[in-house]
């Protein structure tokens, strides 16, 4: 349980597409009126680089965090989906629409199940107000930047006509490699010690995707990815659940690319799905603007990720993630404190931006 802390009301002008040169497609100020601030402010990264014992006990820390609740639900729900609802491995020797159009169907409901209950109980039922909640708005209903000007339906668009094309294109491509042995295939019957193996490969996954997130991450935001495909994401400075998924075909094709490196380390079917599992339901929660969904009475499960708030607040910090601390590391850490406010407000006025 964690209690309402009373909120913080800051008046922030600013649009993150100026960040780049580029323009706000709407021509309308995007106004962010802050409203829940979690506790731990300033956020500290994670120290990795010390002693050995220190760093273990670290790392051990990020992982039961990243496991409890969600991560072990996404690797509950991979045993079903691999048992039940992925075709046999028999039949993807060979590209085919039937197989791969079962996965794409299973992968698109997955998105549009899990999304669509996440906006009716925060958005729709709104059934704790705003309580939690980072930015005092709801989603925009008139602003030109988004298709019919409804910000909901624009993301929801973006998220079910595109995010589940591209993951199905690249479980699909490993699955054809493991039915032909073009790359390392362990299987769970092979002993185990392998089945331990597996088990290792299942949970650094979750570390695998929040690294790697800061290398494609950090590319979209050079000046052409972002003018060709991020500045769609971008769009969302007071994100929704389906704000996580809202992005152009190009960075889907980016985004979901973490399989590419069981191409080279051994590996199974299962551990894919895992990933893209997490990759893909991950963000509703991470963009929800809530910090925590209250369930029943006091009782709250975590939500949202205010580090990656705060980038679609000021754009220029926070790419990648608290656990895997890069940020921090190459000097764009913003650790949610007033201070780091002041700091990143006079860096965008430097630099020709305008922020309130």
């Amino acid at each position: 349980m964690l209690a309402a802390r009373r909120p913080v009301m800051v008046h922030l002008r600013g649009d993150a597409h100026v960040a780049t040169g580029g323009a706000n497609p709407s021509g309308e100020s995007m106004t962010r009126t802050q409203g829940y601030v979690p506790d731990g402010m300033p956020m500290e990264p994670p120290r990795f680089l010390t002693r050995p014992s220190e760093s273990l006990k670290n790392i051990t820390k990020l992982t039961k965090l990243m496991l409890w609740p969600y991560g072990l639900f996404y690797i509950g729900l991979s045993v079903v989906v691999w048992n039940y609802f992925t075709p046999a491995l028999s039949r993807m020797q060979r590209f085919e629409i039937g197989w791969v159009a079962e996965i794409y169907v299973r992968n698109l409901v997955m998105v549009a199940v899990w999304v669509s209950a996440i906006h009716f109980w925060l958005y729709v039922r709104r059934s704790q107000d705003k309580r939690f909640k980072y930015d005092e708005r709801w989603l925009s209903t008139t602003a030109r930047r988004f298709m019919w000007r409804n910000q909901a339906w624009d993301n929801a668009f973006w998220s079910l006509a595109s995010a589940p094309v591209f993951w199905t294109f690249w479980e699909a491509l490993l699955y054809w490699c493991y039915a032909n042995d073009y790359i390392p295939h362990v299987r769970w019957g092979d002993g185990a010690g392998w089945v331990v193996y597996l088990v290792v490969m299942t949970v650094f996954s979750f570390w695998l995707v929040a690294g790697y997130f800061y290398v494609t991450h950090r590319f979209l935001h050079t000046r052409p990815m972002y003018r060709w495909a991020h500045y769609l994401h971008h769009k969302n400075v007071n994100t929704g659940p389906w704000s996580g998924l809202s992005m152009h075909p190009i960075e889907h094709l980016l985004y979901f690319s973490t399989p590419v490196f069981f191409l080279f380390i051994p590996a199974n079917p299962f551990v894919i799905i895992v990933t893209q599992i997490f990759t893909g339901l991950a963000p509703s929660l991470g963009h929800s603007n809530f910090d925590r969904i209250v369930t029943v009475g006091d009782r709250t499960l975590p939500a949202g990720d205010y580090f990656h708030d705060l980038h679609h607040k000021y754009f220029e910090c926070n790419y990648g993630t608290p656990v895997v601390p890069v940020d921090a590391w190459v000097g764009t850490w913003h650790d949610g404190s007033p201070e780091a406010h002041e700091r990143m407000r006079t860096r965008r006025e430097a630099a020709g931006h305008t922020s309130g």
